[in-house]
């Protein structure tokens, strides 16, 4: 893994495998001495100047019920620039600290122009007080690396500073003060501004930030086609849980009715057959068929006409809800004592049954109780 810090403006860029900072004074040697690390990936440190960020004590519900783009909006009134100007990136930490840090798109799209071109896999663009070590509560961090003073607030907050008098005259008086290489200068304003009691020198050394590219600070856009993609995809999947689920209700709510229906025949089928030859054996919808032919063909004395021309027109009956009262087949004719609702109902049987072949004619028609009494001559 390489590391890399970049300059401000035109000052030198550093560089490092993970121990000492290496030095190039400018991008096209910083270029050459990277080439035997051709394809490593890298995290790069950029000024903290180029930064705004802010900290809030705020409940975890509250950060839900605003959401990433109501969280972007909270750095409004500390920028200059418009929020969909800025890439903006948060970080909430229990029990109630949130933290909103910007940065310019044109400076980043800058930085990855130059970046572009070194011979590198870039994976993280990240503040460089990320540099200092995490500081205890209470504590504050400072130190000079290579002629960058850095600041370090907090595990999310820091800063790049100029005058550390100015800075130590705007942070909490409590603060414990931690420091590393100051000059003379900054020692004196630091002493100057604090009790000597609340300083601790260290030793500095540089620490990789551990996961850089997954570290809520990490300002490098993702790439624009894997998010399409996952919400492409996403989109398919409620399209078509969407219509299997129609689909299967569609299926569902046709088989209860033709299963209602099914259910409707066999019943009327099996009152049919007990109406013309009598409830003598146990009758069932798996053995009606069989019955109804046997009885045919003994009481026709095996004329095969007549068990075809009833095995049509009872299909008929059945789906008008018509019952035979009396069946006699004699000389090609066939002839039935139909009782129905009403003689409407024996009139378009009749005429249902010419438009589908048959030669039918119907007789006298007489009042039946509730219903309708009548002759069918069918051929």
């Amino acid at each position: 893994m390489l590391y890399i810090w970049m300059p401000e403006a035109d000052g030198a860029w550093l560089w490092s495998t993970g121990n000492d900072w290496q030095s190039a004074s400018n991008l096209e040697q910083l270029i050459h001495e990277l080439q035997p690390f051709q394809g490593q990936e890298a995290v790069v440190y950029f000024s903290s100047r180029n930064i705004q960020l802010i900290q809030q004590k705020i409940s975890k519900q509250h950060v839900k019920q605003l959401g990433p783009d109501g969280i972007r909006y909270l750095l409004e009134e500390y920028v200059t620039l418009p929020i969909d100007q800025m890439q903006i990136v948060h970080h909430f930490k229990a029990p109630d600290s949130l933290t909103v840090m910007g940065v310019a798109l044109s400076s980043l799209q800058l930085w990855q122009q130059s970046l572009s071109l070194l011979p590198i896999k870039l994976i993280a663009l990240l503040p460089d007080f990320l540099l200092l070590p995490v500081p205890q509560p209470d504590q504050i961090i400072l130190a000079n690396v290579h002629q960058h003073t850095l600041a370090r607030t907090h595990e999310f907050a820091g800063a790049s500073i100029e005058d550390v008098g100015l800075f130590v005259s705007l942070t909490p008086l409590v603060a414990h003060y931690k420091y590393a290489n100051l000059s003379e200068a900054q020692f004196d304003a630091l002493l100057t501004s604090t009790p000597e009691a609340e300083h601790e020198v260290f030793e500095y050394q540089f620490q990789p930030v551990l996961k850089a590219k997954q570290h809520p600070l990490n300002v490098l856009p993702k790439p624009k086609s894997t998010v399409t993609v996952s919400s492409y995809w996403k989109v398919c999947a409620v399209i078509l849980a969407a219509v299997i689920l129609v689909q299967f209700s569609y299926d569902l709510l046709r088989w209860i009715q033709l299963k209602k229906v099914a259910n409707q025949t066999a019943e009327q089928s099996i009152a049919q057959y007990k109406e013309w030859f009598g409830n003598n054996g146990r009758i069932t919808e798996q053995n009606i068929k069989s019955l109804f032919e046997s009885q045919l063909r003994l009481n026709q004395a095996g004329d095969t006409n007549a068990l075809n021309l009833l095995s049509r027109v009872g299909p008929i009956l059945m789906q008008r809800q018509i019952s035979a009262q009396q069946v006699n087949y004699e000389a090609n004719v066939l002839m039935m004592q139909l009782k129905a609702n009403s003689s409407d109902d024996l009139q378009n049987l009749t005429k249902q049954l010419n438009q589908q072949g048959f030669k039918a004619e119907l007789g006298q028609v007489q009042a039946n109780g509730a219903g309708s009494l009548g002759m069918v001559k069918i051929q």
